[in-house]
């Protein structure tokens, strides 16, 4: 029996469920025109990337607004906004409850998302991408949960550092994951995924000595732990970021020279190393994790990077905690002391 051709193989089967489109701020006319057009790129892409936790789409043309007034089922204080530092966030893949299923729903910046009208745009394959990395989030976040059913959204932690630390391996998990999934379609996002890295690699150390130099002042653990693991956090993410579109695009760090070029001798170099193999021993047993144990490695990477940048937590027993912010020069804040001698000049 002769196989068929690549062009003669059937399509894979859509996944994505009948699913909502809403527009915020635009027009009736722009938003019945665009659509349909949108929901056959999801249609579409679902073939390929599973979206059966898929929601819905929301297509704003205020996104702030439209993130911070999404229903998201369950009562919260955290309020959604855009991600400002060293980019600007134009989507974003919200967990949702519905009908006590956790599901995903997408939202998305007007603005960006309308491209996908004209496939002749220069910015097409950008569009094309962004839509496909948000998909991507939806499989990510049903495989989570159907590994772990009843813990996202659910799940409380024992302390800070429990908080600070699955913070942190949720974002950076997540968007590995999203970025692997989404490498194939439209632009390659090398560039992009590199520049925010290498902008993050060069100043987080100083962001986050600069938070500890403010904690002198105002004594608050509690916000120099957050702080200071929000911004070591972050350079992990965009790491993660980096890591999984290479590998999703069959990819190795060469192909990322800039990258290569600013952790040549920087102390985040090993680090960026084990946090590549724990991603991609992760993505060996996607959906089939056995334990939460499994994500460890990413957290104990966290826990290791804040205290080499000022933080050293020591745990007591039970839900407490002892956080040590040891004194070093680089932490000092030069106006913490007045000088002894002022108005002495030597020459």
């Amino acid at each position: 029996m002769t196989e068929a051709s690549p062009e003669e193989q059937p399509l894979p089967s859509v996944t994505a469920p009948n699913f909502s489109i809403s527009f915020s701020g635009i027009d009736a006319e722009a938003a019945n025109r665009f659509g349909p057009t949108l929901g056959t790129y999801v249609q579409e892409i679902s073939r390929y990337i599973d979206l059966r936790g898929l929601d819905g789409v929301t297509v704003a043309l205020d996104y702030p607004a439209a993130l911070a007034q999404l229903d998201r089922g369950y009562e919260t204080s955290h309020v959604l906004t855009p991600t400002t530092e060293f980019g600007i966030g134009v989507a974003m893949t919200p967990a949702v409850i519905r009908d006590g299923t956790v599901k995903s729903h997408i939202v998305l910046n007007a603005q960006y998302i309308f491209i996908l009208e004209d496939n002749q745009h220069e910015l097409w394959p950008e569009a094309l991408h962004l839509l496909a990395h948000e998909c991507a989030h939806v499989e990510v976040t049903r495989a989570t949960d159907t590994a772990f059913p009843g813990m996202l959204l659910r799940q409380r932690y024992d302390n800070l550092i429990s908080a600070f630390r699955w913070q942190i391996i949720n974002a950076c998990w997540d968007e590995y994951a999203a970025s692997r999934i989404s490498a194939v379609f439209g632009a390659d996002r090398i560039s992009s995924y590199e520049e925010n890295f290498v902008v993050a690699l060069r100043e987080t150390r100083d962001i986050a000595d600069g938070h500890i130099r403010q904690y002198r002042l105002h004594g608050d653990h509690r916000k120099v732990l957050a702080d200071v693991s929000g911004q070591y956090g972050n350079l992990m993410k965009f790491a993660s970021y980096l890591i999984g579109h290479l590998h999703g695009a069959g990819l190795d760090r060469e192909e990322a020279a800039n990258a290569k070029a600013a952790l040549n001798n920087h102390w985040f170099a090993a680090c960026f190393d084990r946090l590549e193999d724990a991603l991609e021993t992760l993505w060996q047993s996607f959906g089939t994790w056995q334990s939460r144990d499994e994500f460890d490695p990413i957290g104990d990477l966290a826990e290791a990077i804040i205290a080499e940048g000022g933080i050293r937590i020591t745990r007591m027993g039970g839900s407490e905690l002892y956080v040590d912010v040891p004194y070093t020069a680089r932490t000092m804040p030069i106006n913490l002391f007045p000088p002894l001698f002022p108005g002495l000049h030597r020459t």
